[in-house]
Formats: structure tokens, C-alpha cells, sequence
């Protein structure tokens, strides 16, 4: 092992107190214990996997993948992952289209969104309100902007990462990425990245008049 010297290292007034308790000698400092993953500690994690049981439970008993989507507010595609799909470690976040792309492949779409929210401040909308899509490209055309103050962007960069959109009375507002959305306007950009929430009485008239036809 090779070691290193603590004033190389240190702030002055840290190594000042470990002089205190152990000025000459050779100490080993361990690294920090393991981070929980995201979900963990919340519980989500475990709830997650408990809804997953029980989609699949659902699935076993006879039930279609429609009726399994509309007792649990996911998409027929995530139903369908979920109950044909192998196993999947979660992958790696960050915020990203890539990322996002990766969850929403693995079904895991709702957990991207949530921590993309969470690390903004933003508590996820009730799933038992909303419908959460896949992630797909929505027509920019398509978005209403005359919404006041939208969930500022965490990143003035503008790295990639999907708009976060809410359909409700019929139309989609932007909720999250409203600098993005400006910027890609301006780049005449037709269509970008999305999650869609929509409203649980809206959910039939967003699949059938759009959710089918926005590109994945």
C-alpha cells in the first residue's frame, strides 16, 4: 500500500484534530460505506418490485395485457416488458436522452422520471392520477408554450435530456424543460425526446389520437 502524507491531503485545520489523536503514526482511513441505490431508502425500490409482482400475478390469472395496463396506469408496452421481459438490473442514471432511453427500454421508464424530478426538488405526480408514456418523440408543434413558469432546467449547458411533458384538457404543456424547449425552437427542431403524464379520464384520447403514432 502505499501511502500518502496527510498535509498533502488534508485541509490545515483537518490535520490539526487527527494530530490531536494520532500525530507520527500510520493510520488506514476506510472508504465510506456503500451509497444505498436510489429507491432504497425511500422504499420505492421495494414497492416497484412489489407491483411488478402483482402485474405479473395478474397476468398469470388470465388477465390481458390492456386490462393489466389500465388497472395500473403503465403503458401496454411496459406491461408487456414487465411480463415477458427477463430480469434487468437497473441501469446506470444520469441525466441524459441515453439514460432515459435505456430505463424506458427496460420498462423502467418511471424510474428515470422520478429521479430526474427528485434531483430538481419535484416530487413525481400521484401514479394514481396519472398515465406516465414510454419515452417517444413528440412533434414540438404539438406543445403548448403559453404556460407561465415552467420547472426551471437544472442544467444552463443544455445537455440532452427529454422534456417532460403534461397532456391534460387535451393539450401538452411543457413542465420540465421549458429553456429546452425555447432553445430547440430556435434551432427549428420538429420533434424531441419526451416523457407524457396525462391524466387518467384523458388517458384513451392520448392513445388513441397520439400515443400510437409518436415515434419511439
Amino acid at each position: 500500500m502505499q501511502y500518502e502524507n496527510a498535509k498533502d491531503i488534508l485541509p490545515a485545520s483537518l490535520l490539526e484534530e487527527v494530530q490531536k489523536y494520532a500525530e507520527g503514526k500510520a493510520i488506514y482511513i476506510p472508504k465510506r460505506s456503500k451509497r444505498e441505490g436510489w429507491g432504497e431508502a425511500s422504499g420505492y425500490r421495494e414497492k416497484l418490485n412489489k407491483r411488478n409482482g402483482a402485474i405479473l400475478n395478474r397476468y398469470s390469472s388470465g388477465a390481458s395485457i390492456l386490462e393489466i395496463a389500465e388497472e395500473f396506469f403503465l403503458s401496454p408496452e411496459t406491461i408487456k416488458k414487465i411480463v415477458y421481459g427477463k430480469k434487468v438490473n437497473l441501469p446506470e442514471y444520469s441525466p441524459s436522452v441515453n439514460s432515459a432511453g435505456q430505463y424506458s427500454n427496460a420498462g423502467l421508464g418511471e424510474e428515470w422520471v422520478r429521479i430526474y424530478l427528485e434531483s430538481l426538488g419535484v416530487e413525481m405526480p400521484d401514479g394514481e392520477r396519472y398515465f406516465l408514456s414510454e419515452m417517444v418523440r413528440i412533434p414540438l408543434r404539438l406543445i403548448d408554450d403559453s404556460q407561465e413558469d415552467p420547472i426551471a432546467d437544472a442544467d444552463v449547458d443544455f445537455r440532452e435530456i427529454p422534456l417532460i411533458i403534461m397532456f391534460k384538457e387535451r393539450r401538452f404543456h411543457v413542465i420540465c424543460g421549458g429553456d429546452r424547449l425555447s432553445m430547440l425552437r430556435r434551432e427549428k427542431k420538429n420533434a424531441y425526446h419526451a416523457f407524457i403524464f396525462a391524466e387518467n379520464e384523458e388517458y384513451e384520447y392520448y392513445v388513441n389520437n397520439f400515443g400510437k403514432q409518436f415515434q419511439r
